[in-house]
């Protein structure tokens, strides 16, 4: 059933000015901005609110206020990663956790630590490196990345190799849902989940179950040293045999990237295709033990330790170049990770002017390219290109998701693809969490 997105789009119009004269009864006029163009998601011409609730209390009046009133709200963070997944339905009301940003609790015997949806992952990791402790998460972006953003959109980056995602590390949080209502999931220590664990619903739900309000944590103890190898070739399929000789090995490295040398102006590299980049984080002597034998594995290979600060400039631009403003398209492929050398070959035959990166351990691919990467094909064969890509990642049992692409194509796909029989699940939830359909509409999977 549909009926809840028909209630949200029958809404009559209201405009920007009687929302701000609405709001103020509830928060002060400091908290309340106008704003248009990039910013929230709409044409230079158009306007919208941008309300910066103080805590969860406080964002929990605005979700009431905005549901008895039919507002559609479009939850955000810091706003770096707003063109994520399909346009959301014309949009009332856009809440922001920038300001709530505080450490609530910490407690370094225990590893674990509560925080406000605002707080930033860099703030909160360079207050815990005192304790030597981090939250072992790196999404891609800056560092105006709150955690509350890379929960709900379950981002993760080279990370992921050793510790995973982000539903890894959740242990609890505070949700303020549609009508106002705030309920809790999880708790505050490791053990504390009987039954369904909620923390994993709402993570990567993209806000449109609720706006999560607090988080708490499980932390790791900081390494204490790190290094990167760095092995380069021609041929992708030398390097993806040798990542699975590393993956069935005792070899641990926390990061395995596989990327173009020069899509990072790594200089040294020139003339290579492809360069494979592992991350290693551990005690020096363990990750000296683990170069030697790393050297066995690559044999003929042509590999080289990156100096400190060789290998900080490396993890810090690839990190930042992942949501560069420069690229108009952005996409992300899961296929298993014995298919990621055809598929590898696969992408270079269908979008060659393209720029590909990969989780080579986990089989994650992230195609990026700027404005002109289709202009050789006509507008209408566009997105039947993008098709065509994400029918070769789901002949390999995978999925393609369009990340990022301009507003005409986005208008022509859905940008998650099909999800099978979960579409009702998913829907029937949406409907549970949201009868109204006022969170995030239409911007997630199966239209929700």
């Amino acid at each position: 059933m549909e009926t809840s997105h028909r209630e949200a789009d029958s809404r009559p119009d209201v405009s920007p000015e009687q929302i701000v004269r609405a709001l103020s009864a509830q928060v002060s006029t400091d908290q309340i901005i106008l704003a248009s163009g990039h910013r929230a998601r709409v044409a230079e011409q158009e306007t919208r609110v941008i309300v910066f609730p103080h805590d969860l209390a406080e964002m929990s009046e605005v979700l009431r206020q905005a549901e008895s009133e039919r507002w559609r709200v479009i939850p955000m963070g810091a706003g770096t990663w707003m063109e994520m997944g399909n346009r959301a339905t014309a949009a009332h009301l856009f809440v922001s956790t920038a300001q709530m940003n505080r450490v609530l609790e910490y407690e370094p015997a225990d590893l674990t630590a509560t925080v406000e949806a605002g707080c930033t992952l860099a703030a909160f990791n360079a207050q815990a490196a005192g304790h030597r402790q981090f939250i072992p998460l790196d999404p891609f972006g800056d560092e105006r990345s709150t955690l509350g953003a890379i929960i709900a959109t379950a981002s993760a980056g080279t990370l992921r190799a050793a510790y995973g995602t982000p539903r890894d590390w959740v242990i609890g949080m505070r949700v303020a849902h549609a009508d106002g209502q705030i309920t809790k999931a999880g708790g505050k220590v490791v053990k504390n989940v009987a039954g369904y664990d909620l923390c994993k619903l709402y993570t990567g739900s993209y806000g449109t179950l609720g706006i999560v309000g607090e988080l708490s944590f499980k932390l790791r103890a900081l390494p204490a040293s790190e290094g990167t190898i760095v092995c380069i070739a021609n041929d992708a399929n030398e390097l993806c045999s040798l990542v699975a000789r590393i993956t069935d090995s005792d070899l641990q490295p926390a990061a395995v990237e596989m990327f173009a040398p020069q899509s990072i102006q790594m200089e040294g590299f020139a003339g290579h295709r492809w360069m494979l980049a592992l991350r290693f984080l551990a005690e020096l002597e363990t990750i000296e033990a683990e170069e030697k034998e790393f050297a066995q594995f690559a044999g003929p290979l042509s590999w080289t330790r990156l100096s400190e600060t060789d290998a900080e400039q490396l993890w810090r631009g690839y990190h930042s170049n992942e949501i560069a403003p420069h690229w108009a398209y952005s996409l992300r492929l899961s296929v298993l990770p014995a298919d990621l050398a055809p598929m590898l070959q696969e992408i270079e035959q269908l979008m060659p002017e393209a720029t590909i990166r990969a989780h080579a351990a986990n089989g994650v691919i992230r195609i990026h390219a700027e404005s002109g990467w289709l202009e050789t094909l006509k507008t209408a064969q566009r997105p039947r290109r993008l098709l065509e890509l994400r029918a070769a990642a789901q002949a390999r049992g995978g999925q393609m998701v369009i990340l990022r692409a301009p507003d005409e194509v986005k208008e022509k796909l859905d940008v998650w693809g099909e999800v099978g029989t979960t579409a009702r699940l998913m829907r029937e939830l949406k409907k549970n969490f949201d009868p109204h359909a006022l969170l995030n509409p239409g911007r997630f999977v199966a239209g929700i």
